[in-house]
């Protein structure tokens, strides 16, 4: 009786192909990261395996994009389709994903409202003295 080769997995057969469909440079980012980048007309996409897309438009985090697959399905097929819809139709793309815009590291409303406060403060300060 012969060995019986263990199943591959679907993970394993959804990785496979996303490493079939990208460019060299694509994959040997991915192989190295666990995630690669697709330049678009719109920005450059940080597909990644275990987070949201990164959407960068000139060298800056702009936003995140979430593409829901209605099956469930491995995370490498997300990333495939991702890939696909990007390289193909970028606009589709857009108007499918859910897009978050990125949360800058300081709120300018938070940043005015702290200087106004400082500002009345020592006028304030300047009154009482």
């Amino acid at each position: 009786m012969g060995v019986q080769p263990e199943p591959v997995t679907p993970e394993a057969k959804s990785k496979q192909l996303l490493c079939e469909i990208l460019p060299l440079r694509a994959l040997q980012e991915f192989l190295e990261k666990d995630y690669f980048h697709h330049v678009g007309k719109l920005g450059t996409y940080r597909i990644c395996r275990n987070s949201q897309t990164e959407i960068y438009r000139k060298g800056r985090h702009a936003a995140s994009g979430c593409l829901q697959l209605s099956v469930f399905a491995p995370s490498y097929d997300r990333m495939a389709a991702e890939y696909l819809i990007l390289s193909n139709n970028e606009q589709l793309y857009w108007n499918k994903a859910n897009i978050f815009p990125a949360r800058r590291a300081i709120d300018f409303r938070i940043a005015a409202t702290a200087v106004l406060d400082f500002v009345l403060l020592l006028n304030l300060a300047r009154a009482w003295w």
